[in-house]
C-alpha cells in the first residue's frame, strides 16, 4: 500500500482538477478544488522522493 499511495495521490488530484472544470463558474468550489489539487500533487511528489531516497 505505501508504494501505491503516491499514484493514489496523484489519481485522486487528476481527478480534482477535472473537477475544477466542472465547477469553474462556481468560485468557491473552483479555488477549493484547484488549491487541494496542487496540495495533492506536492504531496505525492514528497512521497516518492522519500521513496526513492531508501
Amino acid at each position: 500500500m505505501k508504494k501505491k499511495l503516491p499514484l493514489i495521490i496523484i489519481i485522486a488530484s487528476a481527478i480534482l482538477i477535472i473537477a475544477h472544470f466542472i465547477f469553474v463558474e462556481k468560485f468557491d468550489h473552483g479555488f477549493w478544488l484547484s488549491t487541494l489539487s496542487s496540495v495533492l500533487i506536492i504531496i505525492s511528489m514528497v512521497l516518492t522522493i522519500r521513496e526513492r531516497k531508501k
